[in-house]
This record gives structure tokens, sequence and C-alpha cells, in this order.
């Protein structure tokens, strides 16, 4: 898959949702998605766009995100309303499939 992008404050927490019940990171396919849904959820003003690393999801995924968030949830790139409950759960392995290249560092 193509670059993901989370938000994140300057402190360096992550915006984390509670979406069907469950904590989760939301992730946007394109920075232009995740623009939109910013316009419309003032909510996130007080975050910026960060690229998702292997580093940081595998971060996310031991449990040591914000609040205990373990999984990701993609957010539609179309969606007009631009609600932050409209998308649908994504693997770490969607997001990087292992037969990728590796072009981010990892630390």
């Amino acid at each position: 898959m193509s670059e993901m992008f989370v938000m994140r404050r300057a402190n360096g927490d992550l915006f984390t949702e509670k979406i069907g019940g469950r904590l989760g990171v939301p992730v946007w396919s394109s920075e232009e998605a995740l623009e939109r849904y910013k316009e419309r959820n003032p909510e996130l003003m007080t975050f910026l766009p960060t690229r998702l690393t292997r580093s940081m999801s595998n971060r996310i995924g031991s449990g040591l995100g914000s609040e205990g968030a373990s999984e990701f949830f993609l957010l539609a790139e179309d969606d007009p309303d631009a609600d932050l409950d409209d998308g649908r759960s994504i693997s770490r392995e969607e997001i990087f499939p292992e037969g990728e290249h590796r072009r981010q560092p990892q630390f």
C-alpha cells in the first residue's frame, strides 16, 4: 500500500478515536484526505499529519500507542462528510505488505 498518515500532537501523542466501541488509530491514505478531515473536524486542528512508519506501527501494535490503542482504522478517502466513524479496520500487513520494499529507516 502507498504511504499512510496519522495525526500527532507536537508532544508525540497520536490521535485516537473510539470506533465501534474500540480505541483505534485513524489512518488516511493521502495528505489531501487528511486535510479534508481536518477542515471538517475542528478537534483535529491541534494535530499534525505524520507519515506512518513501520517502527511507529510496531510501537502501536505492541500496546505502546496512545491510551493502549492497538489497531488501525482506515478512513474513507471520498467521504463528503469526513465522519471519523466512516471507514474500516486495517491490519499492519495491509499497510506494510511483507514483499514491499522497505523505504523507511528503522529506528
